[in-house]
This record gives structure tokens, C-alpha cells and sequence, in this order.
């Protein structure tokens, strides 16, 4: 009784020798990157140039830092906003005289300004010189109402 060795199947090789195809595009893959999916317009005619077409997202330097300061902006915009809610009901809630017009006013007007200056500068459409001057100027519109209003 001999026991052959039965042949082993025939193995491919590895990696393959053949460059794979992108999935949703021609050309050679790119090490390390995800392939790009389908929009859903058909690829441009060969010649076609697509110099004159703004790219879908530009790497913005200033992203980490602009993000930081507009949530530093937020928190201090919520703050003016509280701190104008207080303003206008304290009198009710305290049954004194409260103060006068011109303070309610100028806190109400302080927080609206604000708000609006942080929604400025948190819309992704805004550019970064904008934004950052935006989010710069909440601090300012908090220093200008205390000292106009707590500490003067």
C-alpha cells in the first residue's frame, strides 16, 4: 500500500501581479486611500479639463484654531444671553425697581449681537478671516457691556 500525496490545488499568488482596479474609477490605486465613491454624474469626456472647477473642500489651516475660538465664542455668547435674561426679569422676580432702560437695552442689544456674531463665524460657508474676526469680537461685545453697565 503506497499512499501517494495527493497533488495540492493550484495556488494563486500573492499579492496578485495585476495592479487592481479602482472600484469606481480607472487608473492605479493609491496606497492608503479610501477609493472615491460615486457621484452619480458621469466621469468627464477624455480632454475635458476640470481646471476651471472649484474643488468640493479645500484644507483650511486655520480649522483647529477657528473651531476652538468659536466655542469659546458660544459659551461666552450664552453667557451674555443669561446674563440679559437676568437683567430683564429681575425686577419681576425681586419686586425692586430693577434697573433702568438704558441697561436692559444695552444687554439685550450686547447678546443679540453676540449670537449673531457667533452664528457667523460656526457657518461652514464663511472664510476664515471673517469667522475668526467674528468669533474675536464676542469677547469684545462682553467686555463693552460689563464695563459699560457693571463696572463704570
Amino acid at each position: 500500500m503506497s499512499h501517494a500525496r495527493p497533488e495540492p490545488p493550484e495556488r494563486r499568488p500573492w499579492p496578485p501581479r495585476e495592479a487592481p482596479t479602482r472600484p469606481y474609477g480607472g487608473g492605479t490605486p493609491r496606497r492608503g486611500r479610501r477609493p472615491t465613491p460615486p457621484s452619480g454624474f458621469p466621469a468627464p469626456a477624455p480632454g475635458f479639463s476640470t481646471a476651471g472647477i472649484p474643488r468640493a473642500e479645500r484644507r483650511d489651516r486655520l480649522a483647529r484654531p477657528r473651531r476652538r475660538l468659536v466655542g469659546l465664542a458660544r459659551v461666552l455668547a450664552g453667557g451674555l444671553v443669561v446674563l440679559a435674561v437676568v437683567v430683564l426679569l429681575a425686577p419681576s422676580l425681586l419686586g425692586g425697581p430693577g434697573p433702568g432702560t438704558d441697561t436692559v437695552v444695552g444687554h439685550v442689544v450686547g447678546a443679540v449681537l453676540a449670537v449673531g456674531a457667533t452664528a457667523v463665524a460656526a457657518h461652514p460657508r464663511t472664510p476664515s478671516g471673517p469667522a475668526v474676526a467674528a468669533a474675536a469680537a464676542v469677547p469684545a461685545l462682553l467686555l463693552v457691556v460689563l464695563w459699560s453697565f457693571w463696572w463704570a
